[in-house]
């Protein structure tokens, strides 16, 4: 029975409350799915009256894929039923002892009908201390013991967990990272992260640019780990940052790991095929330009609707070229579904299956009655094949057949299926030089290059930066209830200055990175100007390190030290050129975007002023 403490937060204030959960006849790969959907660490399993069996652990998932057990068996012999369970009226501060004697950082949380309602972990009591730290300020010893529980169930878990304020110093620290690097929490605490692990860039979460929770696989010292960064927020300022550090027994389950990523891809893109085939009808009418080529290019594509021939569309990534190929679907009256298929996204062993349908019993764990394939389900309808680039050549030519003959057999069948389908392919790549390289085979590039529709970036569209910026806001403001949230002519005028090389969808998701942290009901410049202006620096620097000599020569020819120098020089000079054009003629800032000092500067430019014309 756990003491009540008055002005302390409950267990139900703070748990996760949209929890999912496996049933005793849920299969291995529903948790696979649930997992990765979810990125929780523990999934409850219950039973038809919603009351707590046991739980699923990746541990458990790892073990049974050590085990090679197939993904469609039941979850039922890995489930672990020795549970730590909490009410969802306890304190936290009475569950501190509970984790501490379990050495755990998480519990399920069971209301008055022993039903799963919730679950409690260590990011959950994090949350709690920064919250509630502020209301009990005039309880000091209240605070110190909510500090000690903080630290307690930070030094209870097996990973490591580091905690760095707004200016990037280490605040918070447990036991397992200091572990890790080898050094007494005295030694870290109060130090620039950036010194002392300057391979975590846990600083580069507190910019503006980082969104949300990320995970990497990284080395740190001696260390492979996973490390997961995010943001800390009080108040809706953000006050820090934090990276949990898991490298115990990572070489253990390498094998499983490499198997669940493939589980996962292959769950990600059945999910992703499905909400895509069912999305609702976009128009070209909903294709928003003042600009002549834009215009002309949905003329184009008005007129094509109609034919049957293939359609392929050109463009750098997030141009809208999927939004011109629902488009092009909607405008034809086709009978049949808009079916797209993401070529760079299909598992190499999944291909045949997805693209052509199989037959019952065609390999191990195939469905009863078998599956149609993508050419099937678009029969009348559209097929758009995004990211065709990524094709592999072998699929190419199975690929090729089907739009000759019109026809195919679905894996370990013997039937042959007649489809009526109008494909729509689309690149970011350039196929004529993938043909060059033998990448991507000549015939069938001639089967899709029929009718061209080339999407210009927007950069070439600025005009449309305005059109686009408003709908977009309007857009966000409805989809998150915020009312009429309008953007200012500043804010217009600064997001066409930039150069967009993500396109319309960068443009997307800077606005509504923008709506998620306003106040208020105008987006002004300022909510923008630091995306701007990293992104700036960015580009600067990287149009200055991609600078390479222009050097002609025959693969025969002998290299002689006049043609060095000469080429050194050329170099050096295009080098310096650039950086003036960059500064607007400033010569001491020039010096300092090339690294260089003052004096060499000076040096390399007297060299070259006769020659080069440079500014006096």
């Amino acid at each position: 029975m756990f003491v009540k403490h008055y002005f302390y937060p409950t267990v139900k204030e703070f748990m996760n409350q949209d929890v999912s959960k496996l049933f005793l006849t849920s299969t291995l790969r529903d948790a696979v799915v649930l997992f990765q959907h979810n990125k929780v660490k523990l999934i409850p399993v219950v039973n038809s009256h919603d009351q707590l069996i046991g739980i699923m652990t990746h541990s458990a998932l790892f073990k049974a894929l050590l085990q090679d057990v197939s993904m469609n068996k039941s979850i039922v012999p890995f489930i672990k039923h020795q549970v730590v369970t909490v009410k969802e009226n306890d304190f936290l501060y009475d569950v501190r002892q509970l984790l501490t004697n379990n050495k755990i950082g998480h519990a399920v949380v069971i209301n008055k009908d022993n039903c799963v309602s919730g679950i409690l972990d260590t990011t959950n009591i994090i949350k709690a201390y920064r919250s509630k730290s502020e209301l009990l300020t005039s309880k000091l010893e209240m605070t110190k013991k909510l500090k000690h529980t903080l630290q307690t169930v930070l030094d209870t878990t097996y990973d490591g967990y580091i905690v760095i304020d707004h200016k990037g110093k280490i605040k918070n620290i447990n036991e397992t990272a200091c572990e890790f690097l080898r050094k007494p929490k005295n030694k870290l605490l109060g130090q620039p992260s950036s010194y002392i692990i300057p391979e975590l860039k846990l600083e580069d979460v507190l910019s503006i640019d980082f969104q949300g929770e990320k995970l990497e696989a990284m080395v740190i010292g001696q260390h492979r780990c996973l490390v997961i960064k995010s943001k800390i927020y009080e108040n809706e300022q953000l006050v820090g940052a934090m990276a949990k550090i898991i490298y115990q027994n990572l070489n253990k389950w390498k094998h499983a790991v490499s198997k669940l990523d493939d589980l996962e891809k292959e769950v990600f893109y059945c999910h992703e095929e499905r909400s895509l085939s069912s999305s609702t009808p976009f128009n070209l009418e909903n294709i928003l330009t003042k600009n002549k080529q834009m215009e002309s290019m949905k003329r184009l594509a008005r007129q094509s609707a109609s034919s049957f021939s293939n359609v392929l569309l050109l463009g750098e990534s997030g141009t809208g070229k999927e939004l011109f190929a629902r488009g092009i679907h909607v405008t034809s009256n086709r009978s049949g579904r808009f079916v797209k298929v993401n070529c760079a996204a299909v598992p190499n062993e999944l291909w045949e299956s997805e693209f052509f349908g199989y037959t019952e019993g065609a390999f191990t764990g195939a469905k009863r009655g078998g599956k149609p394939g993508k050419f099937e389900i678009a029969h009348n309808g559209t097929l758009f094949l995004d990211e065709i680039g990524d094709m592999p050549l072998a699929m190419q030519g199975k690929l090729l057949r089907v739009l000759q003959e019109r026809e195919f057999e679905r894996v370990g069948g013997n039937e042959t299926i007649k489809v009526n389908i109008r494909i729509i392919a689309a690149t970011n790549k350039n196929l004529e030089q993938m043909v060059a390289n033998h990448e991507f085979r000549e015939d069938l590039y001639y089967r899709l290059n029929v009718i061209v529709i080339n999407i210009p970036p927007l950069r070439e569209r600025k005009e449309d930066i305005p059109l686009l910026a408003t709908s977009i806001t309007k857009k966000f403001s409805r989809l998150m209830g915020l009312g009429e949230v309008t953007i200012s002519k500043a804010a217009i005028h600064l997001l066409s200055s930039h150069n967009w090389p993500g396109n319309v969808r960068e443009l997307e998701n800077t606005i509504e990175r923008a709506i998620n942290c306003v106040n208020s009901d105008t987006l002004d410049a300022e909510h923008f100007s630091e995306y701007i202006k990293s992104k700036k620096w960015s580009e600067s620097q990287s149009s200055l390190n991609i600078l390479k000599p222009t050097i002609q020569m025959h693969p025969q020819e002998k290299l002689t030290p006049e043609f060095f120098r000469f080429n050194i020089n050329k170099t050096e000079k295009e080098t310096i050129e650039m950086a003036l054009k960059q500064t607007g003629g400033n010569r001491t800032a020039a010096a300092k975007l090339l690294g260089i000092s003052r004096s060499q500067f000076y040096k390399k430019l007297n060299k070259f002023e006769s020659e080069m014309g440079l500014l006096q």
